[in-house]
């Protein structure tokens, strides 16, 4: 154990001329997860824009478009406890490897295949679940690597670090794709542009050297291991009462932006693609300065409780707002101000629970809470498709609004949600 402490030390050493430089930004198997993980996000917006236009290419169908789409999502659902098991289990470093080199392998295929023009519908069904399964052990593998590699006074601003590059792989991931699928090779461009990205994802995760763990009893059925981080959840009433909050939040809140902003675009509008393009970039531009601030303001936030109930309840004003506006220019400034509430509250929220949840627990609880959170925000959208046959976008986003303001502005006052301190 002191050998291994020893080498890990003297590999991440740093040099004295750059002391100067934000501590973690000094640890070197820190910056090849950010630089793995800023690869793998960039591939992954890849695929979610080139993934629709390669159906609709096929086959021109929308229902195989939806079915497509929930293709890739059911084995996130089916599988991510057990994903959490398998990482608490063995090596989340093992696991996020595995994973990623499966995705290499099948984003390989597929774009070789779309420009030899060999790829056919039923062929992307499989590539689907594959990505999708491959999500499911990818995306606990790779929340468990941080607070395993960093020491854990670091971690937010090595959170802020990772989400800051993920709003901007969103950003830039989507316009890389429209311009290579403007080319008549595009599509499989794409694919295999995406399979790059994942393979120096890959490639840089084996080089990382996680602190060491205890080692995880192999005699316990695996099914039956997610029985200890259930009861731990259960029994951490602060934490409880957070995920039932952010539940409740992403209920309000999902449904009515995915189902509504578009149909507000279309009807209230009267803009195009473009328009909602530029709308959701903007969102993604908020979340990304609200990050950035959190990472430089961490320290000042004393209730961490009491600034999520607030900036909740001013997101939901900014979505009652978005039912009064007609314009362009007012809607962009409001997703923009829930963007920078998103984005600055997130940091706080993610590394409090991770330094929450013990060691040996993070995989199986960090799964169980991505589970509740994927599958509200479905259960969102289906609600707002069937509310939208009765309200206008306008109306579905005034009682949304509404409805959170006054939620987040009871929990205010919810004891538990005030001991959230940073």
């Amino acid at each position: 154990m002191t050998e291994m402490t020893e080498e890990l030390a003297a590999e991440n050493a740093v040099p004295a001329d750059r002391a100067g430089l934000p501590p973690v930004l000094l640890h070197r198997g820190f910056l090849l997860l950010m630089v793995g993980s800023f690869a793998a996000f960039l591939g992954e917006q890849l695929t979610t824009v080139a993934l629709p236009w390669l159906v609709l290419k096929l086959s021109n169908d929308s229902l195989a478009l939806g079915t497509v789409l929930a293709v890739v999502a059911v084995p996130k659902i089916l599988f991510l406890v057990l994903a959490g098991v398998v990482v608490d289990r063995h090596s989340p470093r093992t696991v996020l490897v595995c994973a990623l080199a499966g995705g290499t392998v099948l984003l390989t295929a597929v774009g070789a295949m779309l420009l030899h023009d060999l790829l056919a519908l039923w062929m992307v069904y499989l590539f689907a679940c594959g990505m999708g399964l491959a999500g499911a052990f990818a995306i606990p593998a790779r929340v468990a690597m941080l607070p395993r590699l960093i020491d854990p006074r670091q971690l937010q601003p090595a959170n802020a670090m990772l989400m800051g590059i993920t709003q901007v792989s969103m950003l830039g991931g989507p316009l890389l794709a429209g311009l290579l699928a403007a080319s008549a090779d595009g599509l499989g461009l794409v694919f295999l542009l995406n399979a790059c990205c994942f393979l120096l994802a890959t490639v840089t995760v084996p080089r990382l050297q996680p602190r060491p763990q205890p080692a995880q009893s192999h005699h316990v059925p695996l099914l039956a291991t997610i029985v200890p981080a259930a009861k731990w959840l259960w029994s951490d009433r602060v934490l409880r009462t957070l995920i039932s909050y952010w539940a409740v939040v992403t209920l309000l809140l999902a449904g009515p932006v995915q189902v509504g902003l578009p149909l507000w675009v279309d009807r209230q509008l009267g803009g195009g693609a473009s328009a909602f393009g530029i709308l959701i970039a903007a969102n993604c531009l908020g979340q990304l300065v609200g990050i950035v601030c959190s990472g430089l303001r961490a320290r000042k936030v004393a209730n961490l409780g009491v600034a999520v109930c607030l900036i909740d309840g001013l997101a939901g004003m900014a979505v009652l707002g978005m039912g009064f506006t007609h314009v362009l220019e007012a809607g962009l400034a409001l997703m923009l101000a829930v963007g920078v509430g998103a984005g600055y509250v997130q940091v706080g929220l993610f590394t409090w629970i991770q330094r929450r949840i013990p060691t040996e627990l993070h995989g199986r609880v960090l799964s169980i809470l991505m589970l509740i959170l994927i599958t509200i925000a479905p259960l969102s959208a289906l609600i707002a498709g069937y509310l939208i046959l009765y309200v206008t976008p306008s109306q579905l986003f005034i009682y949304s609004g509404m409805l959170l303001s006054l939620f987040a502005m009871l929990m205010l006052l919810h004891p538990d949600l005030r001991k959230l301190r940073n």
